[in-house]
């Protein structure tokens, strides 16, 4: 049951990779959980119905893997966007393709590796956790000496 869990993690978390990065970065954070949920509930629920065990623990792992990764992606790309629209004049309102093309490609990564070598789902979800917190940490750090004292 374990092994088929993580297979199902891998595979929530390449779903939510690759539907983090089309979401626009205007779409509020909840709004690529939810869209990006459902899709890993339906691959998890796979790769558990695929090893002939429970579907249930799909809806739980298929929420925290796609949702976490959409919202790491999604953060990820729209730095990008922000970057190159400083650069460039004009509004642009999805991910570079260069940005595409290494989140479609990592998402491919995981998925396959996880396919082969279960329990690698949690390295990546632990990266994406990782990731997560330290760009948390960066964009609180940015701003902190613009604080007006009243």
């Amino acid at each position: 049951m374990f092994l088929a869990i993580c297979q199902g993690l891998g595979l929530a978390i390449a779903a939510g990779l690759i539907l983090g990065v089309v979401f626009p970065p205007i779409m509020p954070t909840w709004g690529a959980v939810v869209g990006a949920s459902p899709i890993g509930v339906l691959a998890a629920g796979a790769a558990l119905n695929g090893a002939d065990e429970a579907v249930w623990p799909a809806l739980p792992v298929g929420v925290i893997g796609a949702g976490l990764a959409a919202v790491v992606t999604r953060d990820v790309a729209a730095g990008a966007v922000r970057r190159q629209r400083d650069q460039v004049t004009g509004v642009q309102v999805q991910a570079p393709s260069g940005i595409t093309v290494i989140v479609v490609l990592a998402a491919v990564i995981v998925a396959g590796v996880s396919l082969v070598v279960e329990p690698f789902s949690l390295v990546a979800l632990l990266g994406l956790i990782v990731l997560l917190i330290t760009r948390r940490r960066q964009a609180e750090r940015k701003h902190e000496g613009l604080r007006v004292l009243r």
